[in-house]
């Protein structure tokens, strides 16, 4: 190419570049539709004097053109292809198709043949659903109950406990009561509605329902593609209710400059920010007025015209009233980094002492912190946290020594192991907390005491076991 064209294209490309706009709303995410048709069959029954299968041909001609031009279409048929096959189900147009002609003339070429496998065909048509981000609208329209599985209805069920984003409209075409039954339950499982058709206007009725339903959601798609363009973004805490009573409120700082932009008492609702980066701190509360104690949650990115969702699981501690008494503080140790994620100390007023407190999805391990002792006591592990969810550390073992004279201080160590999982000091003016009850998992422990004026430890217990569920008082015969 000689110079003179390349510098002429050069200009070009930089033209496009500069005149582009800085910055374009995404394309409307529309939903989809995707019908799963019955050719069993029975559907060369009559209803109303004409085959049911040619009505539906007929019905179908008529819907999928009036539905919104936007809508991509999928289609699934099942037992048009083999007598007594349950897996007679086929995908003859994949979801997300823009060819309305080229479905409708695979519903016209339908033979009804075979049994009615509505479950496979379900679970068939969900699985191509899996990657989808938007909510697909399934049309079945069937004449019968399913003749292959025993419980299409927990089928059903099933798929929407697996997180596949479906909502499931059933039409009963010309069915029996029993029939009716059957498909009213898949319908309200799948978070649809059942539409009874005995007819040609009553399929056609049906199918015209689902199709205001469906242009709605276009529109609505077309109303977040506009507020997408905004720089406004919001931030969205969700939690499991219990643990609500344990918060003082949050904090969002802006991260570029550290700078607060918000402390509210609430975390509930939507918070709105300018697009960019934060940083999020839960503020558990203290009582009597006292400042709260600070828990990062973690930085987030907030886009324009977008929800950023921040969900927390719990931990809810459940602790025999008998073994709180020594109790000052607790803290919540995230295992994987080994980091405190929320340490609550409270020496004299144990109002939100064992609160259910929210916390990141993450295995948890549950520490007391026992009035001077130096070190805290591991009291429950592995505490699997999911978002939404909420898992309690049951606490109801634990140990106590029996009032003895010149006891100064005394440590209980895992059977054989040098360092030890509670340590008890007393206080310079009295003998608090050595005689109380203090919680430790269960297992087989070594008891050591330390008696006034002596500089080592006396071991006066060993293999000391310690039950679920019960306090083991222990004498040591001093």
């Amino acid at each position: 190419m000689p110079r003179k064209a390349i510098a002429i294209a050069a200009l070009l490309l930089a033209a496009m570049f500069i005149c582009a706009p800085a910055s374009q709303a995404a394309a409307p995410n529309y939903p989809e539709v995707v019908f799963i048709l019955d050719a069993s069959g029975s559907m060369w029954g009559q209803a109303g004097g004409k085959a049911k299968i040619a009505i539906a041909k007929e019905v179908m001609a008529q819907a999928v053109p009036g539905l919104p031009a936007e809508v991509r279409l999928g289609l699934v048929a099942y037992g048009h292809r083999k007598k007594g096959d349950c897996a007679d189900v086929e995908v003859l147009v994949a979801p997300g198709s823009s060819d309305r002609a080229g479905l409708l003339k695979k519903v016209q070429a339908l033979s009804p043949k075979g049994k009615t496998p509505i479950a496979g065909s379900l679970k068939q048509t969900a699985e191509m659903l899996k990657s989808k981000e938007n909510e697909t609208t399934i049309v079945l329209v069937s004449d019968g109950m399913e003749t292959c599985d025993a419980d299409p209805c927990g089928v059903v069920k099933a798929l929407k406990a697996s997180g596949i984003k479906f909502v499931l409209h059933v039409v009963g075409f010309d069915v029996d009561a029993k029939g009716k039954e059957q498909l009213t339950c898949l319908a309200q499982a799948g978070g649809g509605k059942y539409f009874s058709a005995g007819d040609a206007a009553g399929l056609l009725a049906a199918l015209d329902a689902v199709k205001k339903e469906v242009a709605v959601k276009v529109e609505a798609a077309k109303t977040t593609t506009t507020k997408a363009k905004s720089r406004l973004g919001k931030l969205k805490m969700s939690l499991p209710a219990d643990s609500l009573k344990s918060l003082g409120g949050f904090r969002i700082i802006r991260l570029k400059d550290n700078k607060v932009l918000k402390e509210a008492k609430t975390v509930e609702g939507e918070h709105p920010l300018l697009a960019g980066k934060y940083k999020v701190v839960l503020l558990f509360a203290q009582p009597n007025y006292r400042k709260p104690d600070e828990a990062v949650l973690g930085e987030y990115e907030i886009t324009g015209g977008e929800v950023t969702e921040v969900a927390l699981g719990a931990v809810a501690i459940n602790i025999a009233k008998e073994l709180t008494q020594a109790v000052g503080g607790v803290s919540l140790v995230n295992q994987e980094s080994g980091k405190p994620f929320v340490t609550h100390v409270s020496p004299d007023n144990d109002y939100y002492l064992f609160k259910t407190r929210p916390v990141p999805p993450g295995t948890y391990a549950l520490r007391l912190h026992y009035s001077l002792s130096p070190e805290p006591t591991v009291v429950a592990k592995d505490l699997k946290v999911s978002a939404g969810q909420t898992a309690t550390a049951t606490v109801d073992s634990g140990i106590a020594l029996k009032k003895a004279p010149g006891v100064t201080a005394w440590n209980l160590h895992p059977n054989g192991q040098d360092k030890p999982v509670l340590q008890v000091r007393r206080r310079f003016d009295n003998d608090f907390p050595l005689w109380k009850a203090f919680a430790v998992p269960p297992g087989s422990y070594d008891l050591y005491v330390l008696q006034k004026g002596m500089t080592e430890p006396l071991p006066v217990g060993e293999g000391i076991k310690v039950e679920k569920g019960k306090t083991v008082v222990f004498d040591a015969g001093l």
